[in-house]
């Protein structure tokens, strides 16, 4: 029993250091490798400031890996559901706490605008958030139904990369 129980602890520990050695490894994956471009629709959805600000900061990293490998991203944006609150002009539409992070997302929409990654908003999302259409982030490209948005970038080979 004691040498099964060493057995286990040791084939866990080995796959545990694997995983680490592979998790600092930036390059390990070749992917990118060879393509001029890539396409991605990136459907983000959650109202959690904390959680919303790493969805973006992930599509910033990615961004900039997939521009590092040489290849042009050519990403979009779209927002649903509760992260619309976040993509509004002023304090409305979020509690105080989160405005730190409001202010973080409405600098990284700058910054995505400048690298022409397209943010767009569902206008059926933000109706059932109560949201006004001229309330939005003068960045943030309104479109009437964000479902038909993502099923026409889909269409056009845009990968779909679902954040929640």
């Amino acid at each position: 029993m004691k040498i099964l129980l060493l057995t286990i602890v040791s084939v866990l520990c080995s796959m545990s250091l694997g995983y680490a050695d592979s998790a600092g490894n930036e390059k390990h994956t070749p992917a990118p490798a060879g393509l001029t471009a890539t396409k991605a629709y990136f459907d983000v959805t959650v109202g959690e400031r904390k959680l919303l600000l790493i969805r973006l900061q992930l599509i910033e990293k990615t961004y900039n890996q997939i521009a590092a490998a040489g290849a042009t991203p050519v990403f979009i944006v779209g927002i649903r559901g509760k992260a619309s609150n976040f993509f509004t002009k002023g304090t409305d539409y979020v509690v105080d706490m989160d405005l730190p992070e409001k202010k973080q997302i409405a600098a990284m929409v700058e910054k995505f605008a400048a690298r022409q990654i397209v943010m767009e908003q569902c206008l059926i999302a933000a109706g059932f958030q109560h949201i006004d259409a001229g309330d939005f982030l003068p960045q943030v490209k309104l479109v009437a139904n964000g479902y038909m948005s993502m099923i026409g970038y889909q269409s056009r080979g845009y990968a779909f990369v679902p954040m929640d």
